[in-house]
């Protein structure tokens, strides 16, 4: 099953810049939308939705500090207008696109990928 969500975040990775479905999510983890967005909040500590969101906005960072424009990299993310990217961009990292571009600033969220830690119990 790690295997499977591991495949999916890879998925994820690969597909920042289009709409991720539920219907993609049942087919790469191989049980239901629902089902799979619980388990990774539990997993996860937040939903499916603000870790796509997260990566989002870390890659968008990237693109911004090696000079994206603004704009460009608002649409590239799905954010329809300027004001909501900002907002979204502000909420996440405290900076202003603009400052992230002109400061060179970097914030980052990591890829998350799944593994069972076995500990020895003796």
């Amino acid at each position: 099953m790690l295997h499977k969500f591991n495949s999916l975040m890879d998925y994820i990775e690969e597909h920042l810049t289009e709409e991720i479905t539920g219907k993609d999510i049942t087919q790469i983890v191989g049980i239901s939308d629902y089902h799979f967005r619980r388990m990774f909040s539990y997993m996860a500590g937040m939903t499916l939705n603000e870790y796509i969101k997260n990566r989002r906005l870390s890659v968008a960072n990237v693109e911004l500090i090696n000079g994206g424009k603004v704009t460009d990299v608002a649409l590239k993310y799905g954010y329809r207008s300027m004001d909501g990217f900002s907002r979204a961009f502000r909420e996440w990292s405290g900076f202003l696109p603009s400052e992230v571009v002109k400061n060179k600033i970097q914030k980052s969220f990591p890829k998350f990928t799944f593994y069972i830690d076995v500990k020895d119990l003796r």
